[in-house]
């Protein structure tokens, strides 16, 4: 036989090989095919976030009955890139609901208008320093810092401009009906030629708001620390964290698939011990490692970054069901997968794509509606929900009792099916 003969032998066993595990060789191909879909999907509101298309929704209470308000509402509403809600769920918003809108993560910002505003800005000599005079806007304090940057930096300018546009006209008929009043000469409304404006633009009747003064007063919802602003930290190591937890996934299921092949399941079913304590036993390990992951990941974060942890109690909530569904997703895959390859493969697309779904490579509210309810039903997403509201909204285990229980959830389904499919031989 030639070169090329032998070649083409070779070449046809190995053909053969591959053919024989057909199920690893329809996830190869359907893998990079999955992440395409999935990395597109999530990545599109990334680009298209904060645009006409995906605009960013801000919720909206109005507590002015004056004109002030009311065409400064109405300058927001015409901004590119902001969806202004007023009614949520059929019922109209108040400051209560609304917090705690913004509190539970649900809406990223909530913008109040104060009862008095109107009024406050068009008062004579006002230095419009009083809570009355600035519009207030609750942040989420999960939103990463450039998203809300741009979102307060849009607001802040829409309501100068208007806030300029109702007080000159105001200010100036104030300031010359005042001049009027003081000067003998008629014909000289600024009290004659020899007197000069003692009036500043910061007081007296023509008094307006100086080009550095805010017209927004921002603050972040419920307990958390007003003074202080989330770091990028306190965002991304709890995102990595849960990124990095799920693939003890590719090491449990190998671990398994490597003893059944072995038989070492099978000498272990000859000894008299019930086939759930041999299970139990041999995840034990890997859960106790998810937990010394976590730790170690916090620590980094809490050693050199100086991040802040929050209520201690609601990380142990979040961490222990965390690491309960992914020894559970590891379980499932050891009963799906019957060969290495498909271990492998299973492994690798699930933590990827999982943790794309979840919002650890892509914030969940930047992304499509379709692909933020996907989201729901990933573990990922509850356990940084959880994360963050001790971390960043600075909650207590209270109230993250929810985001524990549906990652239990997830653990309880995930090894009630791998139960059902398991195989000891």
């Amino acid at each position: 036989m030639n070169l090329a003969g032998q070649i083409f032998a070779i070449s046809a066993k190995e053909f053969k090989i591959l053919w024989q595990d057909r199920q690893a060789l329809v996830l190869l191909f359907l893998m990079p095919a999955f992440f395409i879909l999935v990395m597109s999907s999530a990545l599109e509101g990334v680009f298209e976030a904060g645009t006409s298309d995906r605009p960013f929704e801000v919720l909206l209470l109005n507590r002015d009955a004056g004109r002030a308000a009311e065409e400064t509402i109405a300058d927001l509403k015409r901004l590119e890139g902001l969806s202004f809600i007023e009614i949520y769920r059929g019922a109209p918003l108040d400051r209560e609901r609304a917090e705690r809108l913004v509190r539970e993560g649900k809406f990223g910002f909530a913008l109040v208008f104060p009862r008095r505003y109107t009024d406050e800005i068009l008062r004579p000599g006002t230095e419009m320093t009083g809570k009355e005079s600035k519009i207030l806007l609750l942040v989420d304090p999960a939103i990463p810092r450039p998203i809300a940057a741009n979102v307060m930096g849009t607001i802040q300018g829409a309501v100068e401009r208007r806030r300029l546009a109702v007080q000159l006209p105001e200010r100036w008929r104030n300031f010359f009906q005042s001049r009027q009043e003081q000067t003998p000469f008629e014909g000289f409304p600024f009290g004659g030629p020899g007197n000069r404006v003692e009036e500043s633009p910061g007081g007296g009747p023509l008094a307006i708001p100086s080009p550095g003064e805010e017209a927004l007063q921002i603050k972040y919802p419920g307990d958390f620390e007003k003074s202080r602003k989330p770091t990028a930290t306190e965002q991304n190591v709890p995102a990595y964290a849960i990124f990095g937890v799920f693939f003890i996934v590719l090491t449990l299921a190998r671990g398994i698939l490597k003893e059944r092949i072995e038989g070492t399941f099978l000498r272990l079913l000859s000894a008299p011990l019930p086939k759930i304590a041999i299970l139990v036993g041999k995840l034990l390990p890997y859960y106790l490692v998810n937990l010394v992951q976590i730790f170690l990941m916090f620590a980094v974060g809490v050693l050199i970054f100086q991040m802040r942890l929050g209520s201690v109690g609601a990380l142990l909530l979040i961490s222990i069901s965390l690491a309960a569904a992914a020894t559970g997703l590891g379980l499932l895959v050891a009963a799906l997968g019957r060969t290495e390859s498909q271990v492998d493969t299973l492994s690798v697309l699930l933590a990827v794509s999982l943790g794309a779904l979840g919002g650890m490579m892509v914030p969940v509210f930047v992304m499509p509606k379709i692909m933020q309810k996907i989201a729901l039903v990933t573990p990922h997403t509850w356990a940084l929900q959880g994360y963050h509201d001790s971390i960043v909204r600075g909650l207590g285990a209270g109230d993250v009792l929810m985001e524990a229980a549906v990652l239990m959830g997830f653990a309880l389904v995930f090894f009630s099916v791998a139960l059902w499919r398991f195989r000891f031989h």
